[in-house]
Parts: structure tokens; C-alpha cells; sequence
């Protein structure tokens, strides 16, 4: 059962509704969904591009030709990189993209 049932109305100029828009894509969320977390107090956070993910995986590929112990190491770093793009905001919900703002 949707809880959103009162609407916000706010105008905006063209150009403002293309860069709140990009912003909202950039971050993966739909133009409400950025609205609303900006108007809470949090900062969407952006998606790092694929090509990380990419280099990442290949780190991944690096560590199981490498000896046991570099292997593990680089594994290690790898998984600390990949934690740091898009695990490191968990903590407040399941959008896990959020940041409160100081």
C-alpha cells in the first residue's frame, strides 16, 4: 500500500528541471525520489561509472593467477575498494546511496 498520498507542487525553469533531473539519474533515482531526499536533509550519492566495476573484476582475475599470499592481498584491496564505492552509507536504510548532510 503506497503511504505518499499528498503532492508537492513546486515550478522550475527548463534549464533547472534538465540538471535536477541529470543529478537524479546520476544518483539512479527517479526525479521524486531525489527531490524528497534532498528536501530531508540527505545528499544522494552517485553511482560510480561501470569501467570501475570493470577494473575491479579485473583486479578480481589479477588475485586468482597471483601466489596464495599476493592473491589474498589483492583480493583484500579490491574488496576494501569495492566497499568504500558502495558500501559505505548502509547504515541508514535500504537506499544504501543516502548521506546525511552536517
Amino acid at each position: 500500500m503506497r503511504n505518499r498520498t499528498v503532492g508537492i507542487n513546486v515550478r522550475v525553469t527548463v534549464t533547472e528541471k534538465k540538471k535536477v533531473t541529470m543529478l537524479a539519474r546520476k544518483c539512479g533515482l527517479s526525479l521524486s525520489e531525489y527531490l524528497r531526499q534532498r528536501a530531508l536533509g540527505y545528499e544522494p550519492g552517485g553511482h560510480p561509472p561501470m569501467e570501475v566495476f570493470d577494473v575491479l573484476d579485473r583486479l578480481d582475475e589479477i588475485a586468482e593467477n597471483c601466489q596464495p599470499s599476493a592473491g589474498t592481498k589483492i583480493t583484500a584491496c579490491a574488496d576494501e575498494i569495492r566497499d568504500l564505492l558502495i558500501g559505505g552509507n548502509q547504515d541508514l536504510g535500504n537506499q544504501g546511496q543516502l548521506t546525511a548532510r552536517p
